[in-house]
């Protein structure tokens, strides 16, 4: 039987009680994913078929964490539970039921993905001959979405136009964007009652992790699977609500509550920060006036640190600053990787990296360009797209002319013209279209390099060799070559596929190659940036968004401004403004042992020298209702030091007062106040002052 007895007594009460509606506001850091995992398995072993129960969180990395975890619980009986993203379950919830959507629909439908979208939009402002410029595609594919995700009501003039083309040539073609395979399964269960009644009796148990992220069409979803028995149970925390921007509606856990009445259980004794930081993050979030369900974080594991504050004279001081801690804190046992450098906007990175790098700090600015957004990784992709369906034209028209053939636009756009007219494929219609010699000949060498990898890939054991048969076949390997030193990286990344390929067929060890390519292909276009795993030793550098549901050991809170956090543009609403301050909450609940807060009197921005204010947030954080006291820091110079002598009482810009206990030539031994003990420093060191008697 499971053993309960590691849970605390709110998380067994949010495992136990199976049947109807549950929400639980889980606090940051009180082990949602235990109790969620604990819960799943305790389902199990209480007689709930695992093919009856479905999860579903926001990242691929999350969801097979999850699933790992209740297979160790549970055994490999569990290995019928799905566990999967909101995306994840709707493609393959619409690979099965796609064509009742519509009749242009099969099985195997396209999902784009942003830049595809963004091609597909540019295209579509060029055919209806309107101004690139003013309908820019990014622009335009941030608006559609905004549409479709609920956040605007309504688009008019060109801008409807272009959306209406944009979503016929996706059904025309088969395809279907991010947003379309919630809204379309929505669409689906809502008209199909057959269809709805189905998934309803076969998935009598639904779990959304992460209920704070979820959107309208989300929850529609929910409402619809669940409709039958009501068994939902939410896990999240309203309080680090902080993506509205992608659509996430606060709103939806009001609603929820409104709607079905839950039983509510609260999550509060926090296993991942000490006191002091939690204190802090208590005061902050208490100011929020539209809490759904008012939380008080608690820990056992000490005060710990005080939660340092630090006002700096200009944004370079301030960076300089943050650099001699993490040097002093490394020097001090941290790895690098324990320490995170957050921020509210991603024009801040610039004055850390270039401290860390004059520092020789090593850093990575975390959540960067993903490696499956990058355009070698989607080239190679592309092609074992069209190997597997020819008939994948948006694919096609990606590598048709990647290496270089001489195929131009013009000639694409003639073979894409050729193919509606004549109602077939752009595949079919390089055969039977007439182009012209030099440009037939140049398409049919195209078509024989398909149909060779087809070949070639029809023969293969080992999945990992079908990327050196594309890379070599196709030409791409030659094309990088060629571009020497500079694509040594892109050459790299596409081997790195192979790591891939090996893990997918060890996953599925009884599937035939075809369809492991199949189902590894649905899963790569899903990939998002959260699903990174970076174990490097380095400082992540990283907005507060970036690194939400992560932790570390000390959390440096940097440019705590008004105007740029909160933000300029949240500054007339109240609304954003709660927002931010959730966003700042989410930063400081980051941190499991240090928290530094800093702010400069002066930054360069937008070309200019501005004197911003501290941020309204650093006084919010108050710990026993009385204002924190910011500490002014001036740029320590190095003839206030002075000759140093055993005794002498110095200051530290980091580690506070102390008294110099031994010297040498060059070195001092200082002892500072608990908790901090004695330190071997550098007399010239900038961070440390003398201090007159």
């Amino acid at each position: 039987m499971l053993d309960l007895t590691k849970l605390n007594k709110q998380q067994q009460k949010a495992v136990e009680t199976i049947n109807g509606p549950v929400s639980v506001l889980a606090g940051a850091g009180t082990g949602k994913t235990r109790t969620l995992t604990y819960r799943i398995a305790y389902m199990i072993y209480s007689g709930i078929n695992p093919s009856e129960i479905v999860a579903v969180t926001f990242t691929n990395k999350a969801a097979f964490e999850m699933k790992k975890r209740v297979i160790e619980l549970v055994g490999p009986y569990a290995e019928e539970l799905s566990v999967s993203t909101f995306h994840s379950f709707c493609a393959r919830f619409l690979r099965n039921e796609a064509e009742k959507l519509d009749e242009r629909y099969t099985s195997r439908f396209l999902i784009i993905d942003e830049e595809d979208s963004k091609q597909i939009i540019r295209d579509t402002v060029g055919e209806l001959e309107y101004d690139t410029n003013k309908y820019n595609s990014i622009r335009l594919k941030n608006l559609f979405s905004m549409y479709k995700n609920n956040q605007i009501d309504f688009l008019e003039g060109a801008e409807l136009i272009i959306y209406n083309a944009y979503n016929k040539y996706l059904k025309d073609n088969n395809s279907m964007d991010f947003d379309d395979l919630v809204n379309n399964t929505v669409e689906l269960l809502k008209k199909n009652e057959k269809v709805r009644s189905y998934y309803q009796d076969r998935y009598k148990y639904i779990l959304v992790d992460e209920f704070q992220d979820t959107n309208l069409a989300q929850y529609e979803l929910v409402k619809l699977l669940s409709g039958k028995n009501n068994n939902i149970f939410t896990v999240g925390d309203p309080d680090q609500s902080i993506y509205s921007f992608r659509g996430a509606n606060y709103a939806n856990q009001q609603r929820f509550i409104k709607e079905y009445n839950p039983k509510v259980i609260f999550l509060e004794e926090n296993y991942r920060s000490t006191t002091n930081i939690l204190a802090a993050a208590n005061k902050l979030i208490e100011n929020n006036q539209s809490r759904v369900g008012e939380k008080e974080l608690t820990s056992s594991l000490g005060e710990g640190s005080e939660v340092m504050f630090v006002t700096r004279s200009s944004d370079r001081d301030e960076a300089y600053f943050v650099a001699e801690a993490i040097k002093i804190m490394v020097a001090g046992g941290y790895d690098y990787s324990d320490i995170a450098v957050l921020y509210r906007s991603n024009s801040i990175s610039r004055i850390f990296e270039e401290a860390f790098l004059k520092a020789g700090i090593p850093y990575v600015i975390y959540g960067g360009l993903s490696f499956f957004a990058r355009k070698e990784i989607k080239d190679i992709l592309a092609y074992i797209r069209v190997v597997l369906n020819p008939h994948d034209t948006i694919s096609l028209k990606r590598i048709i002319n990647v290496p270089r053939r001489m195929i131009g636009n013009t000639t694409v756009s003639k073979i894409e013209s050729y193919a509606k007219l004549n109602n077939i494929s752009m595949y079919e219609a390089i055969s039977e279209g007439d182009f012209g010699a030099a440009t037939n000949k140049r398409l049919r060498s195209f078509q024989t390099i398909i149909e060779a990898l087809k070949e070639e890939i029809g023969k293969v054991n080992n999945l990992t060799d079908i990327i050196d048969i594309v890379n070599n076949i196709s030409g791409y390997r030659e094309m990088l070559e060629n571009e020497g030193e500079e694509s040594k990286d892109r050459l790299e990344n596409i081997q790195e596929l192979k790591a891939i390929f090996y893990n997918a067929r060890l996953e599925n060890e009884k599937a035939t190659n075809i369809e492991v390519l199949e189902e590894l292909l649905i899963d790569l276009a899903l990939m998002t940036n959260l699903d990174k795993d970076d174990t490097v030793n380095t400082v992540k550098v990283a907005t507060v968004h970036q690194v939400k549901g992560l932790e570390f050991k000390t959390v440096f809170l940097v440019a705590m401004e008004e105007t740029i956090f909160p933000a300029q543009a949240s500054m007339m609403s109240t609304f954003d403004l709660e927002e931010e301050r959730r966003v700042c909450y989410v930063g400081v609940t980051r941190a499991k042992e240090r928290l530094i807060i800093s702010n400069a009197i002066e930054r360069f921005r937008f070309g200019m020298v501005k004197r911003l204010e501290p941020s309204r947030y650093i006084n919010e954080l108050k710990i026993d209702a009385q204002p924190i006291k910011i500490k002014k820091v001036e740029a320590p110079k190095k003839e206030e030091i002075g000759e140093l002598k055993i005794g002498d009482k110095v200051s530290h810009d980091f580690f506070g007062n102390g008294v110099v206990v031994q010297e040498d030539e060059e070195i001092i031994k200082v002892a500072f106040t608990h908790p901090v003990g004695i330190k071997i420093i550098k007399k010239n060191h900038p961070a440390l002052k003398k201090i007159e008697k």
